[in-house]
C-alpha cells in the first residue's frame, strides 16, 4: 500500500491485472470485444484497518468483464483509480458462504458472468449503477483520471 494524501479502504494487497479480449463479448455487446480484469490477493494476517486485526485470512482471485467500448473504458480508468485506493475488496463476512475472515467484494458491483445470470451480461443498468457506486466513493469521474 502506497502512502497517500486521500482516505483509502481497507482492501487487502494485492495486484489487478488487466487484459483486452477482442475475439470474446458480453451479453449484450456484441462485436466490441472484452476487457478482463483479473484481481489476486494474497492471504495473511489482519491489520489494524481491517475489521478483526490480528485475525488471519486466506488469499483469493476474482476475474471481473467489462464491454471493450467507450463506457467500458472510461468505468475501467474508475475501477483502476479505485483499486489504487483499496476500495475494491475488504476482509468480512462473506455474503454467499457466510464465512468470516475472508476477502469479499466491498462495495463496488462487478460482473463476474460474460453471459447472463445476475452477475453477468446483459444488464441495461450496469455502467449507471457502478459509475453510481464510484461517485458515492469519492471516485474522480474519467476525464478527470
Amino acid at each position: 500500500r502506497k502512502p497517500m494524501t486521500e482516505p483509502q479502504g481497507r482492501c487487502p494487497s494485492g495486484s489487478m491485472t488487466i487484459k483486452g479480449c477482442p475475439n470474446r463479448s458480453c451479453g449484450g455487446h456484441a462485436g466490441c470485444g472484452v476487457i478482463e480484469i483479473q484481481y489476486v490477493m494474497g492471504g495473511g494476517t489482519q491489520k489494524s484497518y481491517h475489521t478483526n486485526p490480528g485475525k488471519p485470512f486466506g488469499s483469493t482471485s476474482r476475474t471481473a468483464y467489462i464491454p471493450d467500448n467507450e463506457d467500458g473504458r472510461k468505468l475501467l480508468k474508475r475501477l483502476k483509480y479505485a483499486w489504487l485506493r483499496g476500495l475494491t475488496f475488504e476482509v468480512g463476512t462473506s455474503l454467499t458462504t457466510g464465512r468470516d475472515n475472508t476477502i469479499v467484494w466491498a462495495s463496488i458491483h462487478h460482473k463476474t458472468v460474460l453471459h447472463g445470470g445476475a452477475h453477468g451480461f446483459p444488464d441495461a443498468g450496469y455502467f449507471f449503477n457502478c459509475n453510481d457506486e464510484l461517485d458515492a466513493l469519492n471516485v474522480p469521474k474519467a476525464d478527470q483520471l
